[in-house]
């Protein structure tokens, strides 16, 4: 199943904004990932990435027309919703980094103790 629209089908009209809000998350993502020094931030990053990326070459190189495409959803969820390995890799990923951020774990490694609280 072809999804022109984001979760739920939504926004099907505005495709190139996905394509250009996803090349800018891909970016930053190559960014930041330049200084991590983290193994739980560099597989919350990496699954990102993979997500992202996935989405960005759909949307890039699928039908209709380019920076317009289609992303290919295989996944059904019990008639609830239909969706594909990359959304399970961006949920995800966005679960553990809310954990990490709450848990105050920075991208350089371990908590920072000398900080003072708020």
């Amino acid at each position: 199943m072809l999804n022109s629209g984001a979760g739920f089908s939504t926004g099907t009209g505005v495709t190139w904004v996905f394509t250009l809000t996803t090349a800018a998350a891909v970016a930053g993502i190559l960014y930041v990932g330049r200084r991590l020094q983290s193994t739980a931030w560099t597989f919350v990053l990496g699954a990102l990435l993979g997500g992202a990326t996935t989405h960005l070459l759909d949307r890039l190189f699928r039908p209709p027309a380019f920076a317009q495409g289609h992303v290919v959803d295989f996944i059904d969820y019990g008639g609830l919703f239909v969706g594909n390995v990359a959304d399970i890799a961006l949920v995800g990923g966005c679960a553990f980094l809310l954990l990490l951020s709450l848990r105050e774990v920075p991208l350089g490694g371990v908590p920072d103790k000398g900080r003072p609280s708020a």
